[in-house]
């Protein structure tokens, strides 16, 4: 009984390191693809949500990247299976602040958004800038 209780022990160790965990299978790249820069001022930032209540409000993952040149590809690793929304802006000052004008507050500062949602009367909501991440996953962006 005690070698089937040691085999058994041993047994139970080894299948938490086998190399096609459950956390490995959930676990996915997403590369984002952002174009359409006017200008190569200031930096992009990314922002990645997973839920309606944080989206324009706060970032699940953030990333800000020197522009240089007339695209951008971001990598963000291990993010788990669910739906995501993503927003860039172009920090042309590099402020932290998207920058807005006008009496309706319209961005004055290059943006976007996944799926590349348009802002015909205001910003998109999450459900039309969200997708569902399964496996990994390459998107792109356009500057508005």
């Amino acid at each position: 009984m005690k070698l089937f209780n040691l085999a058994f022990y041993i047994y139970s160790i080894l299948l938490g390191f086998a190399p096609n965990s459950q956390s490995d299978q959930n676990s996915h790249n997403l590369n984002i693809t952002v174009s359409e820069f006017e200008s190569y001022n200031g930096v992009l930032r990314v922002c990645i949500t997973d839920n309606k209540a944080d989206f324009l409000e706060s970032c699940l993952y953030s990333k800000s990247i020197l522009i240089d040149n007339n695209f951008i590809e971001i990598e963000f690793k291990n993010l788990k299976m669910g739906v995501y929304a993503v927003s860039v802006y172009q920090d042309e000052n590099s402020n932290g602040v998207l920058e807005t004008d006008g009496l309706f507050g319209l961005p004055s500062e290059p943006f976007g958004f996944s799926n590349n949602s348009s802002i015909a009367f205001g910003p998109p909501s999450f459900k039309k800038s969200s997708f569902n991440l399964k496996a990994n996953k390459t998107i792109n962006i356009k500057l508005k």
